[in-house]
């Protein structure tokens, strides 16, 4: 039986990986698409951030380049102004006129590294 395990990271971007049985048939040489396809019995599971320790390997963002990896983990959001953000997306809560929003701004190019004065 074919695994597929798609993470969520701590930047808020995912990553999937699979990995394959005996049964998943091989990539097609014809194919301009060297990727294979898993088996019919594919079993996903989805793991949120942070991951269980059974699940203990640091997963790497696929993105290049990821703005928040570049930002060293910590980051001052573009939008709100909340700064020493420690995960992808920002926390900052705010109440207007009596409401309570939320940023949820994902950290981007023009976010700037949160640094220590």
């Amino acid at each position: 039986m074919c695994t597929e395990t798609t993470y969520t990271l701590r930047c808020e971007h995912v990553t999937t990986r699979t990995a394959y049985c005996n049964d998943a048939p091989k990539p097609s040489k014809s194919s301009s698409r060297k990727q294979r396809k898993p088996c019919k019995k594919l079993t996903r599971t989805s793991v949120p951030y942070p991951p269980p320790p059974e699940f203990g390997q640091h997963v790497k963002c696929p993105l290049t380049p990821c703005p928040f990896e570049e930002r060293g983990g910590y980051w001052n959001c573009c939008w709100c102004g909340k700064e020493w953000n420690d995960t992808g997306r920002c926390r900052c809560v705010m109440i207007i006129d009596r409401q309570e929003y939320r940023c949820e701004h994902i950290c981007c190019e023009t976010c700037e590294q949160a640094v220590e004065l």
